[in-house]
């Protein structure tokens, strides 16, 4: 858990986001980790209200693909994620 929570928040660019916006609320996305540590299915569930934070966090999901596999005693072929992301400088 704390592997993946590192790389995708390595991996959202605040750069990307308007520098004049201070905070937002908050953005959930959920996707599916797949067995090979590929991930599928990305989605913004609930949207901050800003499309370019929705934007920023769904394109942070999607570029930290692939993950590390799942490990081999895990008997599913996915497991399925809801992220968050604060935005607050």
């Amino acid at each position: 858990v704390q592997a993946v929570r590192n790389r995708v928040s390595s991996n959202w660019l605040l750069s990307t986001i308007s520098p004049n916006l201070l905070n937002a609320p908050r953005v959930y996305v959920d996707f599916d980790i797949n067995r090979d540590g590929s991930i599928s299915n990305a989605k913004v569930t609930q949207s901050s209200g800003i499309p370019e934070v929705d934007r920023s966090a769904l394109r942070a999901v999607l570029a930290s693909s692939p993950l590390a596999a799942l490990p081999p005693g895990y008997s599913g072929n996915k497991v399925s994620v809801e992220f968050y992301f604060d935005l607050k400088r």
